[in-house]
């Protein structure tokens, strides 16, 4: 599994730009949902905040990617929110993740069991699941999947760009690539980037036993 802990913001820009993403547009996805998740009282149904930032989330996102013009499309097979950049055959699904989320130290997981439209993305052997998805100009076969995990902790919201390898019943689980985004400071408004330090930036491998 390889590790990239990007540090400033010319490096994120770098691990981004072959998959055709900006930081800016999951910057502003996770400021707005962090926003929104605060706005109910105590008598609101307890599932409401974290719902709510999902959805904020995946709504901030779209209007991030649709305004790149860098070719993205939206979908919603089965209910499933789901992004499409259909020349690079690359899918991009948002998710809550657990508390793994965004460190080293630790394999995250997503944090609620998914359904079966979630779940067939990553099919039993543990590899990618390529399947069909329509568009303008024919069916595209996705064979490259990334899931955007976020998880609150501490006054800082986690953030991860993962390529999904395995899961464990309704969870995914397993990962062969990890993008791990400075943590957004929630007082500060912005992700903590250490500006004009490059000599931090490092990407590493786990090899699995």
């Amino acid at each position: 599994m390889a590790i990239h802990t990007p540090k400033t913001r010319e490096a994120l820009a770098g691990l981004l730009a072959p998959m055709r993403l900006e930081a800016t547009v999951f910057e502003r996805a996770v400021s707005v949902a962090a926003a929104e998740s605060r706005t109910f009282s105590p008598a609101a149904p307890k599932s409401a905040p974290e719902f709510t930032r999902w959805a904020r989330t995946i709504e901030t996102v779209h209007e991030g990617l649709m305004l790149l013009q860098l070719g993205w499309r939206r979908f919603d097979p089965e209910n499933l929110p789901y992004f499409l950049q259909p020349e690079l055959n690359l899918g991009l699904i948002v998710s809550s993740g657990n508390a793994f989320t965004g460190v080293t130290y630790g394999s995250p997981t997503t944090k609620n069991p998914k359904g079966s439209a979630f779940a067939r993305r990553v099919d039993e052997n543990g590899a990618v699941a390529m399947f069909g998805q329509p568009t303008d100009e024919g069916e595209v076969d996705v064979d490259d999947v990334r899931i955007l995990l976020y998880d609150e902790r501490d006054g800082l919201v986690h953030l991860e760009l993962s390529r999904p390898v395995g899961r464990l019943g309704s969870f995914v689980n397993s990962w062969s690539e990890r993008i791990i985004f400075p943590a957004f400071d929630l007082a500060l408004g912005a992700f903590s980037f250490e500006e004009g330090n490059d000599e931090d930036d490092f990407s590493f491998k786990i090899a699995r036993r």
